[in-house]
């Protein structure tokens, strides 16, 4: 009888290649149905794909798939790339790009090496991910009740769909203490200077469902689980928790980090299209100073996977435009000890514009002296709305009556700054698993060169250590949790050898890829026919051993 194993896998893989088949229209799928395509990718690839098994994670309802190929090391144990996909809540592509890394990196056609590991979450926030699918709008924040405005009540005035156009969007309120004003091009705002007026305070849409002269300042919701995390966390937003790593989530995943061998997460969400380092401040960006030339490489790669022209390395708080604290993608690059990477499969730059072709007639006319040029952020966005949407991706401010009030309703539609529209889902996703590959086949491997000889019962032991792999052994940046991120050269003694010269344990520097050690020498007073051992263990590696006898 024929086996139809080999068609049916055949099958699947290609039905779930793409989060685009199947359907009459794209989509974006429920964390549900991503999760059950990787379920029936593991029962194809049970040797190499599984569902993880870890009681932190499950505890914490936090679903996990470990990729991994057959070798001398328990998977446990492994260095590991850990893939997160939307840990910010909002970005459903980086679900959807998450799924597609543990595919490609799952296929039997994958070249994963076998001493090493890759585990991908396809919804780290599960919960916002489901509320910003559900309702097309959210700010990150999960299901957690959270008194936003203080005032001892929780979720009591959130958004409503004013003019009943099917969309929640924002909303304008004249408000002499606003902070804000419309810019030059009347569609965007920036802050409000002294003299600034009219002053607008910029609300999502809605009533003022308690009463208290304030619009929808404490919607549904909730916790920004990747914001949970103690590094420079803004202690007085009430969306970042009340403690740190007070959700379950964030602590099962940051315990998962510190027990693992982990060398690198790569977050996918943002939307700025770019590959960001770490750096949501100041103080962080700095830190990652000493690993400028390890980020510049990861671009590099990243460039060649996904063909976007990201010049040169790009920190956190650059790519998207703003300073935030207590990131999870911050802390397991400083506690952690990782190559934290945030790859954003959406951004401004990820569809070509062509200029002119639908351009809105409001640039047609010669631009006047700019006194208040929009944002940067509006900036990078605007071709993409006039040249590739015709406009049709921002509503218009348009006024409303508001019992005696009068606002304005209009902005972003949904699936336009932090997803793609479903249309562009597949462009957005191009390439990523390609890099996300590159980064687990370029995880640091220890090699140790070693030469012996003896003269009676002296043995010379000459040996250095080499990084066979691209990455290397560690972060140059100083850790919060390793007092040593380098190399240790260990000689092993035996029963009945003494060390004459030279060290026991000696500690070496992180080597870079494709690096070598500078040379050691022991000498030791052995019997003659007994073996030494020397053995190497850097953060990132996995454990290398070699025995010789002189």
């Amino acid at each position: 009888m024929v086996s139809l194993r080999p068609f049916l896998r055949l099958l699947v893989l290609a039905l779930g290649a793409s989060p685009l088949v199947g359907q009459d229209e794209p989509r974006y799928r429920t964390c549900e149905e991503l999760e059950r395509s990787l379920d029936e990718l593991a029962a194809l690839e049970g040797t190499r794909v599984a569902r993880l098994s870890h009681p932190l994670l499950a505890a914490a309802g936090v679903v996990a798939f470990e990729i991994a190929s057959k070798g001398p090391v328990d998977r446990s144990g492994r260095p590991t790339l850990l893939v997160l996909g939307g840990f910010d809540g909002l970005s459903l592509s980086g679900a959807e790009a998450a799924v597609a890394c543990a595919r490609a990196l799952g296929s039997p056609a994958s070249p994963l090496l076998p001493d090493i590991s890759v585990v991908v979450i396809p919804c780290a926030a599960r919960a916002a991910l489901t509320r910003y699918r559900t309702q097309q709008r959210g700010d990150g924040g999960d299901d957690t009740p959270v008194d936003t405005d203080r005032d001892g009540s929780v979720d009591e005035d959130g958004p409503d769909d004013l003019d009943g156009d099917g969309l929640i969007l924002s909303m304008l309120v004249e408000d002499s203490a606003g902070g804000w004003v419309l810019s030059d091009d009347d569609r965007f705002l920036v802050p409000a200077g002294p003299l600034d007026a009219p002053r607008l305070a910029l609300r999502p849409e809605g009533r003022d469902d308690d009463g208290d002269g304030r619009y929808n300042e404490d919607g549904p919701g909730g916790v920004a689980l990747e914001r949970n995390f103690p590094l420079e966390r803004p202690a007085a937003d009430p969306s970042t928790g009340t403690l740190p790593l007070s959700q379950p989530a964030a602590r099962a995943l940051a315990d998962f980090v510190l027990e693992r061998r982990v060398f690198a997460v790569l977050s996918l969400q943002g939307a700025h299209g770019a590959l960001a380092s770490p750096g949501g401040t100041a103080a962080i960006e700095s830190w990652a100073v000493p690993d400028r030339a390890l980020y510049e490489l990861c671009v590099r790669e990243f460039r060649t996977a996904t063909g976007r022209a990201q010049s040169g390395a790009l920190s956190r708080r650059a790519a998207r435009l703003v300073d935030q604290g207590g990131v999870a993608q911050d802390w397991f690059a400083v506690v952690g000890g990782a190559l934290s990477l945030e790859l954003a499969p959406w951004g401004p730059g990820v569809v070509v514009t062509t200029p002119g072709l639908m351009l809105d007639a409001r640039f047609e006319r010669a631009a006047a002296p700019a006194s208040r040029p929009p944002l940067e952020r509006d900036l990078r966005w605007r071709p993409y709305v006039d040249d590739v949407t015709g406009g049709a991706a921002f509503v218009p401010w348009t006024p409303h009556l508001l019992g005696s009030a009068r606002v304005r309703i209009g902005g972003w539609k949904p699936w336009t700054i932090e997803n793609p529209p479903p249309s562009e889902l597949a462009r957005a996703l191009a390439g990523i698993e390609r890099f996300a590959l590159a980064l687990a086949q370029g995880a640091p491997r220890l090699e140790i060169e070693v030469r012996a000889e003896r003269d009676g019962r002296i043995a010379t032991l000459r040996a250095r250590v080499r990084n066979a792999g691209r990455l290397p052994t560690s972060l140059a940046a100083r850790s919060a949790v390793r007092s040593h991120g380098g190399v240790t050269l260990e000689l092993a003694l035996e029963d009945g050898q003494d060390l004459l010269a030279g060290r026991e344990l000696d500690e070496l520097a992180a080597l870079a890829g494709g690096e070598s050690s500078a040379e050691r020498e022991w000498i030791v007073l052995a019997p003659e026919g007994s073996s030494l051992t020397l053995r190497a263990v850097a953060p990132w590696c996995n454990p290398s051993s070699v025995k010789v006898r002189p």
